[in-house]
């Protein structure tokens, strides 16, 4: 379903392929498939794929926010039903929302250790090139002892 964005995208401005409330669904589904997405690449350390994902999630987001509006503004649809729909969303809407904590704290984690790790190689670096000044001197001094 990941590959499928762009084709709900064009369900999305087509009034034929569903009520705004399905489209909405959709849309708030392929949201959620891709944050799960988000979660392997980040276990995985796929970076690139990551960036992927989140441009995608850029593209998704400003048509859920149509969808949104369109649903919330779609008069076909009764008081009481919008009602129970808002609510219904607003717990979907929740749960993504424990999905993408749940990656933020995942990629901080991992930015942690990675900033852990560039510490200690920045370290090692510098030792090694004290270590290399000190011999490239006794170098120069023990063959000029013997010149």
């Amino acid at each position: 379903m990941v590959g499928n964005w762009l084709t709900l995208a064009s369900m999305q401005s087509s009034s034929s392929s569903g009520s705004a409330t399905e489209i909405l669904n959709r849309l708030l589904g392929e949201w959620r498939t891709l944050t799960l997405a988000e979660t392997t690449a980040i276990h995985s350390s796929d970076w690139e794929g990551l960036e992927k994902l989140h441009g995608r999630k850029l593209v998704l987001q400003r048509l859920i926010e149509d969808s949104e509006t369109k649903f919330l503004n779609d008069q076909s649809v009764s008081v009481e039903k919008r009602s129970s729909e808002k609510q219904r969303l607003r717990q979907l809407a929740a749960e993504l929302l424990t999905l993408e904590e749940k990656n933020r704290a995942i990629l901080a984690e991992q930015m942690s250790h990675a900033d852990k790790q560039l510490k200690l190689s920045n370290k090692a670096i510098r030792s090694l090139r004290h270590v290399q000044q000190a011999y490239g001197a006794a170098d120069r001094s023990f063959w000029q002892a013997y010149s």
